[in-house]
């Protein structure tokens, strides 16, 4: 998280509002989401950066096992993201929401459902345990951006990492998934517009987002 929470000043939205940044590597989610937070913070919401795995013990191992190189256990890494998020869900989540803030997720249970579902766990058996245990997002921004150009990317930012032919496949299966996925919050963004293009989206979509839950038809300022 960014910071502490603080409302004394801040707008408050209905209920809280739940935004999942999401998309293969490379796409720009991050940056794009800790710049979210900033923006709405000079709109006067309460807005934090958060993202999964967490720093925590249990996200700190599951990197660990992810960058390892060695035989993985796919069924133990998904027992690990799932306790991960519930620990982030009661600690860092509802805490924010229930205050009335924002939470800006950087990946959630839907990268879950793309990222293990493309190692052979069954995508919706992943959403359905996470939903027992985790709020579903208000807002789903999909990061679309070309598998070529996002491991052009993470080449540019990552150098001497993964083999290059196995990530292609990998994350070309990881698209396939999230592009199928058909859930009625999630929105696409073209992560191959300029950085400020896709910045003003991302704050039209989020204030639309907070319009909603605040029951508002007006535009916010």
């Amino acid at each position: 998280m960014t910071s502490k929470l603080d409302t004394t000043q801040a707008k408050p939205v209905t209920g809280g509002l739940l935004v999942a940044f999401e998309g293969v590597d490379g796409a720009g989610k991050s940056t794009q989401a800790r710049s979210a937070v900033v923006q709405l913070r000079a709109l006067g919401y309460e807005a934090v950066y958060l993202k999964e795995p967490t720093d925590g013990p249990i996200g700190t191992r599951l990197r660990q096992m992810m960058v390892s190189g060695t035989s993985r256990d796919y069924m133990e890494e998904f027992r690990l993201f799932l306790e991960d998020r519930r620990e982030d869900v009661q600690q860092n989540i509802n805490p924010v929401l229930n205050a009335g803030g924002i939470v800006c997720m950087d990946r959630y249970y839907i990268s879950s459902m793309a990222y293990q579902g493309a190692l052979g766990l069954d995508p919706e058996f992943i959403k359905s345990e996470n939903e027992k245990i985790a709020p579903p997002p208000d807002l789903i921004l999909y990061f679309h951006i070309p598998v070529e150009e996002s491991l052009k990317r993470i080449v540019k930012s990552r150098p001497g990492g993964q083999n290059l032919f196995e990530m292609r496949e990998y994350q070309e299966k990881v698209q396939a998934i999230f592009e199928a996925m058909t859930f009625p919050q999630m929105t696409p963004v073209d992560a191959m517009l300029p950085f400020a293009d896709v910045t003003e989206h991302i704050l039209g979509q989020i204030r639309d987002a907070i319009a909603r839950k605040n029951q508002q038809t007006t535009v916010l300022p």
